[in-house]
């Protein structure tokens, strides 16, 4: 396996991690660590749209609510369950990340998975590799099909 490989496997694990202990009971937010995976403007695109913005004290803001938001709809785990990785060039990838949410619905306490794919676009030029951009699939709508929302 290429190193850039390896090291973005490890920076989604990671990653992952941070948004795990995010949904446990206390919740542990390391929002500086999550913040820190970003890089100073990113892009989002998604079936409602294409947005941007700076990794700034707003973007900040939307990671905790973010964070909140999982659990209030009864998340009760995060993992990435595969990533692949496509070299782009010599200082770009784009990660496949297949992830599983796991949950309890509050409403009637059955629990469940909800796997996705995300696609993330990372730039390795620093020390530590920096999501620039990603793509996201309907996640209102999985939530709704699940009875989370």
């Amino acid at each position: 396996m290429p190193k850039q490989d390896s090291d973005v496997k490890r920076f989604f694990e990671a990653y992952a991690k941070r948004s795990n202990d995010a949904l446990q009971n206390p919740p542990i937010e390391d929002v500086d660590g999550t913040v820190a995976s970003f890089a100073p403007y990113l892009v989002e695109s998604s079936p409602q749209g294409v947005m941007g913005g700076a990794n700034d004290a707003e973007f900040r803001k939307l990671i905790g609510q973010g964070f909140a938001k999982y659990r209030e709809v009864g998340g009760t785990a995060m993992r990435v369950a595969g990533v692949k990785v496509t070299e782009l060039d010599a200082a770009n990838v784009m990660a496949t990340v297949d992830w599983e949410f796991d949950y309890k619905r509050r409403s009637d306490g059955k629990s469940g998975t909800v796997g996705f794919t995300n696609r993330y676009f990372l730039n390795l030029a620093g020390d530590a590799p920096k999501i620039f951009a990603f793509i996201t699939p309907d996640e209102q709508q999985a939530m709704k099909d699940q009875g989370l929302i």
